[in-house]
């Protein structure tokens, strides 16, 4: 066998040995034009300078989706999912005119109290609202609501006490009428237990509310 041919064996065995590492540089690339340029570069370098044959035809694999195990190239279907505004953020507008009827809601003021007009506070034969009002010098609004309807109730005898009728003892005296009369009444019977308003169409006084009246709203008693 002769020089050039002992060459030769000696380069393809060099090839050999050396092509799993030529293919594995040139298949970490996945463009087919850089794949090319390495396999003639790595061609060169081992000292092979003719044209190089193409590079290994390795197919360029597609690339995978994250916890997709089949390798398919076409991605898996995303759920779709409701838009969810941050906690933070704006309120949602899906529905129009919500935020309208909530600042609405927020801007609600008590629905004004006309007072009752047909009340007689100087009735015949009995005491004037004024001067019950004079005798007991109610100084707080629990005062005086629990003096307007002890009034109206014990004196003037009104069956049916509503908010209207407190209110008309109010302006009988220019007394400052509370924002909301409902509720002013309502509180006193709460924290006072002075009067019953179960029914605001009928509210009335409790014996508490009367004593009250009786024995601990007089002047002398107040000194």
């Amino acid at each position: 066998m002769d020089e050039v041919s002992t060459n030769d064996e000696q380069m393809f065995d060099r090839l050999l040995d050396a092509m799993p590492r030529i293919a594995e540089a040139v298949n970490a690339f996945s463009s087919e034009d850089n794949q090319r340029t390495a396999f003639d570069v790595l061609m060169r370098t081992m000292g092979v300078g003719a044209s190089s044959p193409p590079a290994p035809d390795v197919p360029d694999m597609p690339e995978q989706i994250p916890g997709d195990e089949s390798g398919s190239a076409e991605p898996a279907p995303v759920a779709e999912v409701a838009e969810v505004p941050p906690a933070d953020g704006p309120a949602p507008t899906s529905r129009p005119g919500s935020t309208a009827k909530a600042s609405a809601r927020r801007r609600r003021v008590p629905k004004k109290i006309e007072p009752v007009r047909d009340i007689d506070f100087h009735p015949d034969g009995k005491q004037s609202f004024k001067d019950l009002v004079e005798d007991k010098e109610p100084k707080t609004l629990d005062h005086k609501n629990l003096l307007a309807v002890y009034w109206l109730e014990q004196v003037a005898e009104v069956t049916e006490i509503g908010v209207g009728h407190v209110a008309a003892a109010f302006k009988n005296r220019d007394w400052r009428e509370p924002a909301n009369p409902a509720n002013a009444l309502q509180v006193t019977a709460s924290r006072e237990h002075w009067l019953d308003t179960k029914d605001m169409t009928a509210i009335s006084t409790t014996p508490s509310g009367r004593n009250t009246v009786k024995f601990e709203m007089s002047p002398q008693n107040s000194k």
